[in-house]
């Protein structure tokens, strides 16, 4: 196993050995539906609202050492300017650069820039179909973190999953090579169990964090929605705790408004991680901002 990378996005720390640091959360926010949302066009949104939702949510996490990234998402150049503004100038949270075509995400990084802030930015995503446009906004105003989409659907696995982050690391300059997050893709409800083996070997392979977005498989699971908001929600906190069991660093956990009911469990599986490595590395130094200080031991 190659030695594990640990990546720092503002005060926290994503990938090292398992149980190291706990998994991250990254809820999404501004997303069209999303009642919060006044205009996917423009980007208007109701403030007042998107306050109470990121600091509700986001307190929740940090009272059991569950760490919170703001996944920002937006559809049109102008909306993602002002929402990225928002979220860099109003929370010292990280947050996620995201948005539905490359040129919104390139105009969502030079904001995070043009907003000091590119020390707490993670953006969301580049792959082996990236242009030259998008690979050059990373060179030019690298953020904190990259997260790569390393799945090949016609050929899901291991080595296709490497093989996109060598060719990867081709177009990128050295020193941006340990600031990449490794997306190895859920493709459907019924894989999560193949998927977090791919990334726990992907992850031993190249050291690089991983993980990705299991909730996307729960939201076509029509017979789970179909039970209500209280299943559903309980089968998300399960299944993003199976996956950071095998090792995920970071999970999407769909909309921002879960975190308050899955990061408690979230801890917990983190502690498990966190109490194995103590136990096998009696004098490994391990990271006090973890859950196992919070929900244990009571402080």
């Amino acid at each position: 196993m190659k030695n594990c990378i640990e990546v720092k996005v503002g005060d926290y720390t994503l990938g090292g050995q398992l149980g190291m640091n706990p998994t991250i959360l990254f809820g999404t926010i501004f997303f069209e539906g999303q009642s919060l949302l006044l205009d996917s066009e423009t980007g208007a949104f109701d403030e007042d609202m998107a306050k109470k939702q990121i600091s509700d949510n986001f307190g929740v996490g940090k009272s059991v050492s569950v760490p919170v990234f703001i996944d920002v998402v937006a559809d049109t150049e102008p909306a993602i300017k002002k929402q990225i503004n928002f979220t860099a100038t109003q929370f010292n949270i990280p947050f996620l650069v995201d948005g539905s075509d490359s040129d919104v995400r390139i105009v969502g990084l030079k904001q995070a820039y043009q907003s000091n802030a590119l020390e707490k930015t993670v953006y969301n995503s580049i792959g082996v179909d990236s242009t030259d446009e998008e690979f050059e906004a990373v060179i030019n105003h690298p953020p904190a973190a990259i997260i790569v989409s390393a799945i090949d659907t016609s050929n899901y696995g291991t080595d296709s999953a490497i093989e996109i982050v060598d060719e990867i690391k081709k177009r990128l300059p050295q020193d941006l090579h340990e600031k990449l997050l490794l997306d190895i893709g859920f493709l459907d409800e019924a894989s999560v169990k193949m998927a977090c083996q791919i990334g726990k070997e992907v992850r031993e392979a190249t050291g690089l964090p991983v993980g990705g977005a299991p909730c996307n498989g729960l939201q076509m699971w029509d017979a789970l929605r179909s039970r209500g908001n209280a299943d559903f929600t309980v089968c998300l906190a399960s299944t993003l705790g199976f996956c950071a069991a095998f090792g995920m660093d970071f999970l999407f956990a769909g909309p921002l408004r879960f975190i308050q009911y899955i990061a408690p469990a979230q801890g917990a599986v983190d502690i498990y991680n966190r109490y194995n490595l103590m136990i096998n590395n009696r004098n490994l130094s391990l990271a006090e901002n973890h859950p196992i200080n919070v929900m244990f031991a009571g402080s």
